[in-house]
């Protein structure tokens, strides 16, 4: 399992590509959320050592997301570099709630803030099950970094 060595939150960096622009020449609406759940894909894979479809396949275990809520700030064009900052704000019995936030690589500028929360289930049946002790610990080290960071004004 990978572990950050300090306090550093998870950044997620993707270009924007003409494909994933509208009639406006802008990102699509639809695919911002496309671009969280890259985001927090990469994240399990970083900051749990495991991916969703190992976990699924190897494990018999899901994590359907149950809410998803999206603010846009500013567009992003395909002369954009994306970070999206993931930050967990929450640990249950059995889900995850998560806090992104999309900026403009090169400015900063805030393009868009995301809250997203999964479930732990037995992916069969897609039943909760509570959060295995093997991701707990885990996650309670990223809900703190998320909780140090707001704290200190830089979570939202």
């Amino acid at each position: 399992m990978s572990r950050p060595t300090d306090a550093t939150p998870f950044v997620y960096r993707r270009p924007i590509r003409w494909a994933d622009t509208d009639a406006a020449a802008i990102a699509y609406t639809a695919r911002i959320p496309d671009f969280c759940m890259e985001a927090l894909e990469a994240w399990f894979r970083e900051r749990l050592g495991i991916g969703w479809y190992e976990l699924n396949v190897d494990h018999g275990i899901g994590t359907p997301f149950v809410h998803l809520s999206v603010d846009f700030r500013a567009p992003l064009t395909p002369r954009d570099g994306l970070a999206i900052r993931v930050l967990v704000r929450r640990v249950g019995g059995a889900s995850v709630r998560f806090a992104l936030e999309g900026r403009i690589a090169e400015s900063g500028r805030l393009a868009f803030e995301g809250n997203f929360v999964c479930s732990f289930v037995e992916a069969a049946a897609m039943k909760p099950i509570p959060i295995p002790d093997a991701y707990r610990a885990a996650l309670e080290r990223e809900a703190a970094i998320g909780a140090a960071l707001l704290a200190a004004g830089e979570g939202r």
